[in-house]
């Protein structure tokens, strides 16, 4: 091809318009980057095409391993972290498809303050390319440097993408005003439609109101099914009487007390009334078959006139009785293979104060005379009797010792036994089958309101008498114990003398005050929800007792959850007097609304 033809070929390629058929043979332009105006400087004036045209004849053409090489060069500048890509100052077009190059005219920046200077200085364009003797790839707007060797200041460059360009600091800069367009970027799939919005819960705020209301639905169903099915509580009896307690006025009786020996006087109920002597152990005698009758009674008791079982005398018990009767000691004289009644056998020993009973009595309930003298400790004990020592059931042996006040407590807790006290209430002894009686030794029975006791004598001991009395004072029961130990004198008598005097002085003593008249109420039935029914005295409400007492007075019972009016509902306590108390009006249950609001 000549000169001529070149020519207007190279004037059409330079002509081209910039458009989407320029971008597709591979032209583009790099915008000059934003930073420090330059000075402007004057535009090159635009080769002649002939001096084009010259450039073009005289470039050799490149061979296969030129223009290969050439690629690799290009693709490393372009993808090697350690080799910077720098613009030319000069913007240029280069046309792959003429492999020339011409410049484009650069845009006027304005005026601006004079820059920082750059990291490092841009070269300056080459002003044509030139023809050497081994192929090189073709200059264009974009330059490869291979890093350097010696040390650097620390780079200000930062790198983007697969290039790293020196015009981008650390410092954020504005837009270049000629930003590269990027090409449109390959069509993509259409993205599936969104799930349609699922339907709007209720505010938050609502739901929680709704579940809290609920709650407290439950909470109060739960609460006022709970307090409906809850039982209701016990009854309780209260007292509303003024007083709880009541007072005698005057000072303490002075009784008639022996002289000797020590002597202790007692109302059940009300407490000691006085006591004598001192409160060493002395021995019993006699006295000790009261604890021998009551250990027997509670493991074998026996019905109000009911003669009980029927007992064989031992041979052994009738062996003894020429040893006994040397010693002279009281007997009834039993025969081996006698039979006796429980009751005539206790009759026996509390009446006429038979030994050979006593110790029969005692092998009858426990095998032997050693286990039941054990019982017989036990019970004192048991009884509070803490100077009180058995060795043996008849009191005998002078090692069985006690104390007046100790006997007051076995007697007052022997009294409560219906059967016991029916025994000591004889004043004779009558054998079964007939036979003459047999006094006994405690002769003031049916005196003084005495109903039982017991005597004792030994020469050790000396005279001992234990003795219960009731009397009515003011229409109340009452029931004196005491008794005289150690009294010396040649039998019991002296003992029964001193508590002649003492029990006469003591229902002397005795005096009554009326709390409240009878049909009064004094205390009340209370359901435990606020509600109740008064309960009344059935009998007027009179204490018992003696100058300078103080009586408390107290209720006590298991009343019902209803009754009606009338009905017994407990018991009004007034030292010995006890009082019923009666409904005064009828009891119904707890109505709903007192369960309901009920808070215990």
């Amino acid at each position: 091809m000549d000169d001529a033809q070149r020519e207007p070929e190279a004037a059409e390629q330079a002509e081209v318009p910039d458009g989407p058929d320029r971008m597709s043979t591979a032209e583009f332009a790099l915008p000059r980057p934003p930073g420090p105006a330059e000075p402007a400087e004057p535009a090159e004036p635009a080769e002649p095409e002939d001096e084009a045209a010259e450039t073009a004849e005289t470039e050799p053409e490149e061979d296969g391993e030129a223009r290969a090489e050439r690629e690799r060069k290009k693709a490393a500048s372009l993808t090697r972290p350690d080799i910077s890509v720098r613009r030319n100052p000069d913007a240029t077009v280069f046309d792959m498809s003429s492999q020339r190059t011409r410049e484009e005219p650069r845009p006027e920046t304005p005026a601006a303050p004079p820059p920082e200077p750059p990291a490092a200085p841009l070269p300056e364009p080459p002003s044509a390319p030139q023809p050497s003797a081994q192929p090189e790839a073709p200059q264009g707007p974009w330059e490869a440097a291979l890093p350097q060797s010696q040390p650097q200041p620390a780079p200000t460059t930062r790198s983007s993408g697969q290039w790293t360009v020196p015009w981008e600091t650390s410092e954020p800069e504005p837009e270049p005003a000629h930003a590269l367009v990027p090409a449109p970027a390959p069509p993509q799939p259409p993205l599936p439609e969104p799930p349609p919005p699922a339907a709007e819960r209720p505010p938050r705020r609502r739901r929680r109101a709704l579940v809290i209301a609920l709650a407290a639905v439950v909470l109060v169903a739960g609460a006022v099914a709970g307090q409906l099915v809850r039982p209701a509580p016990d009854a309780t009896l209260k007292m509303t009487l003024a007083t709880s307690r009541h007072t005698f006025p005057g000072a303490a009786p002075a009784l008639p007390w022996p002289a000797q020996g020590q002597s202790v006087v007692h109302v059940d109920g009300l407490g000691t009334m006085g006591a004598s002597g001192g409160s060493a152990p002395t021995p019993t005698a006699s006295v000790a078959k009261v604890m021998t009758a009551y250990v027997y009674l509670r493991g074998h008791p026996l019905r109000a006139g009911e003669p009980g079982p029927v007992l064989t005398v031992s041979p052994q018990a009738a062996a003894q009785i020429p040893m006994r009767r040397k010693r002279q000691e009281s007997l009834l004289g039993v025969t081996a293979n006698q039979r006796l009644t429980q009751r005539k056998a206790l009759e026996a020993l509390m009446i006429i104060s038979a030994n050979d009973v006593a110790h029969e009595l005692a092998r009858w309930d426990a095998g032997d005379e050693r286990a039941f003298v054990a019982k017989m400790n036990a019970a004192a004990r048991e009884l509070g009797m803490t100077s009180t020592t058995y060795t043996d059931p008849s009191g005998y042996d002078a090692r069985t010792v006690s104390t007046a006040a100790d006997q007051v407590k076995l007697l007052t807790a022997a009294m409560a036994i219906p059967a016991f006290g029916e025994i000591v209430n004889h004043p004779a002894y009558v054998p079964d089958g007939g036979g003459a009686p047999r006094p006994g030794g405690n002769i003031l029975l049916g005196q003084y309101g005495v109903v039982g006791g017991k005597t004792g004598y030994t020469d050790a001991a000396g005279g001992n008498f234990v003795f219960a009395a009731r009397k009515r004072v003011a229409g109340v029961p009452t029931l004196i114990v005491g008794a005289v130990m150690a009294q010396r004198s040649p039998s019991a008598m002296g003992a029964v003398t001193a508590g002649q005097q003492l029990v006469a002085a003591a229902e002397g003593a005795l005096t009554a005050a009326t709390l409240a008249p009878a049909n009064t109420a004094v205390a009340k039935v209370d359901d435990g929800l606020g509600g109740g029914a008064p309960a009344r005295a059935a009998s007027a409400v009179t204490v018992v007792g003696w100058p300078g007492l103080s009586v408390p007075v107290t209720v006590g019972g298991d009343p019902p959850a209803t009754g009606r009016r009338g009905d017994r509902v407990g018991v009004l306590t007034a030292g010995a007097a006890r009082i019923p108390l009666v409904l005064g009006a009828a009891l119904s249950e707890p109505s709903p609304l007192r369960r309901l609001t009920r808070l215990r």
